[in-house]
């Protein structure tokens, strides 16, 4: 399964010259008509301006409802980490309660497994690795849970171990999923581009067949949304852009857990 559909995979800078364009496309395009049409005089000031309000107005829901909607990805995402981190942290502890033999051998995958989860979000070539021999750890930790159920071990202590390993691996899909696959859907970009060319063009409109249009407030225009925009598309990508989640917590659980797996080292 590919993790971003074909305009997702546009890098941001595209992505915001694309913005700017439209924007400036749409208003060239409605000042020239707005212009022409003056001059046929029968035009109404009052009905081009509702219209362009209303408009407006649709452009504004869109835009606050997509915006809420990425930023709240944001967050999850940032709230996905620190929970990983702590299942991690929690199912390294309870590997006390199994035996010797397979304390050693959880704790040393838990320990892999805290390395591999602290990468660099934006090195995206090498995440279907990653996410294969975080898969491959999360079978042999559960192989060792198997193998001592099958031994009739002590079903409290093994069952306290089991539900910590069964948080690390939710957290995983979890964190998967709302990093890397939920994604603001093409049809819903579409529609943004649309009611933005569409606002755009009314504005650019109006101020045609006023007389008043000029660069500068053309460029005002253009690039006040497509910041909007851009900022909405940097929120929606987890590995891309400027507000990239900071990794220092699964960074320091990696290191106290290889610093813990040197002391235990015979």
């Amino acid at each position: 399964m590919a993790f971003t559909d074909s305009l997702n995979q546009l890098s941001l800078p595209v992505f915001g010259g694309l913005s700017v364009l439209l924007v400036l496309v749409a208003m060239f395009v409605g000042s020239h008509l707005g212009l022409r049409s003056v001059r046929n005089g029968n035009l109404s000031d009052a009905s081009i301006g509702s219209a362009v309000a209303a408009i407006l107005g649709l452009l504004a829901f869109l835009l606050a409802f997509t915006f809420n909607s990425t930023a709240e990805r944001f967050i999850q995402r940032k709230a996905l980490l620190l929970d990983e981190v702590n299942a991690i942290s929690t199912t390294y502890l309870r590997a006390d309660l199994l035996p010797l033999q397979q304390r050693r051998e959880a704790r040393a995958l838990l320990a892999e497994y805290a390395t591999l989860r602290d990468i660099d979000p934006t090195h995206t070539e090498s995440l279907p690795q990653l996410l294969a021999r975080s898969k491959a750890i999360h079978e042999a930790l559960w192989n060792i849970v198997a193998e001592l159920n099958d031994a009739q071990y002590d079903a409290v202590r093994l069952g306290k171990f089991l539900d910590s390993l069964n948080t690390v691996i939710d957290f995983n899909t979890s964190r998967i999923y709302v990093g890397s696959r939920y994604r603001i859907p093409t049809p819903m970009w579409g529609a943004l581009a649309l009611v933005t060319a569409l606002a755009m063009f009314g504005i650019g409109f109006q101020l045609g067949a006023g007389r008043r249009g000029s660069l500068q407030i053309n460029l005002a225009l253009a690039f006040s949304f497509s910041i909007v925009i851009l900022l909405i598309a940097d929120l929606d990508r987890a590995a891309q852009g400027w507000l990239i989640i900071d990794q220092a917590p699964m960074s320091e659980l990696s290191q106290e857990l290889q610093e813990a797996e040197r002391k235990a080292a015979p």
